[in-house]
């Protein structure tokens, strides 16, 4: 990977390492699926000024729903059945093991030993870090972090999918117009099972911090963060791309230490470690020049042509 992609991919693991936070700050006064779907509508209300990408319509429909509904609406159902928000940002990680799995069943990437240590690390890593709190969590809120964790993994493979067809799905327009099918899904969800009288009786304090945190959600880590991680997958293979998202967790530990005053335990040294050693080998063992990663693309496209689409 290039020194510029690298630092690209790092400053997503930092707004999505420092999300997780904002998410839990703005769960204290929003219901969560009204969080969600206020983050998108945000981004979704450009439409009426920025045209739509030249992507095929359904393509963008099916990105807004698994990288959109499914992802977020997952993760927030989850938060609110009761999963902590530090298990969340780890069990979202396992889009990663989804992303590597399911490109190797439809027999779009070839999977190396590399590629299975790697998962092997991740593995010990988010099982180190998770072993490193006492959480009492109900299955459902498992199952659904689980569900979103899936909507990202399916998303991944979408974007791939897109641009080996020579379409690009690394624009504002695309993030923007994606973002319409998760405003829809995920406000009817809130209105259908969430109490408006909770949003009525905000006090103007209340409305700051909500104001904050969605803006911060919807520009920093929904907008540059997703545009960020799509350039990435034009130019990469979705198994080199996914298992940077392991920093996520530790970014959102290191934040924890430094401005919440949390302590880390032994198992989430160890943890941390293990999920850096995962993104290193699978950085080492990656194919390193242009040349390489053009010959991946050309034979991206020819297995495209036999390979039914999303």
């Amino acid at each position: 990977m290039k020194g510029r992609h690298i630092l690209l991919a790092l400053l997503c693991a930092a707004l999505w390492g420092g999300s997780f936070s904002v998410i839990n700050w703005g769960l204290h006064d929003l219901p969560p699926l009204a969080f969600a779907g206020l983050r998108f509508a945000m981004v979704a209300a450009l439409v009426l000024v920025i045209p739509r990408p030249k992507v095929p319509f359904h393509m963008i429909m099916l990105y807004g729903f698994t990288w959109g509904a499914m992802q977020f609406g997952g993760l927030f159902i989850a938060l609110n059945a009761g999963l902590p928000t530090g298990l969340s940002s780890l069990l979202a990680q396992t889009q990663v093991f989804f992303t590597v799995v399911f490109v190797g069943l439809l027999k779009w990437e070839t999977l190396r030993v590399h590629h299975y240590f790697g998962l092997l690390l991740a593995c010990c890593g988010l099982a180190f870090v998770s072993m490193g709190h006492e959480y009492s969590v109900p299955p459902l809120a498992i199952l659904s972090s689980l569900l979103g964790a899936t909507g990202w993994a399916i998303g991944n493979l979408v974007v791939r999918s897109i641009h080996v067809s020579g379409a690009q799905a690394d624009t504002p327009g695309f993030i923007i117009w994606a973002s319409l099918v998760p405003t829809i899904v995920l406000g009817g969800l809130s209105m259908l099972s969430e109490d408006p009288e909770q949003l009525k009786s905000l006090e103007i304090a209340e409305v700051s911090r909500i104001i904050a945190a969605v803006t911060y959600q919807s520009i920093a880590a929904l907008l540059l963060g997703s545009m960020a991680w799509n350039h990435l997958l034009r130019h990469y293979k979705a198994s080199i791309v996914a298992p940077f998202s392991l920093l996520v967790p530790v970014v959102g530990l290191t934040i924890g230490i430094s401005f919440m005053h949390e302590s880390l335990t032994p198992l989430q040294t160890l943890g941390r470690l293990s999920l850096t050693a995962a993104l290193g080998v699978n950085l080492r063992c990656a194919p390193l020049t242009d040349r390489a990663n053009r010959q991946c693309d050309r034979n991206e496209v020819h297995r495209s042509k036999s390979t039914p689409a999303f």
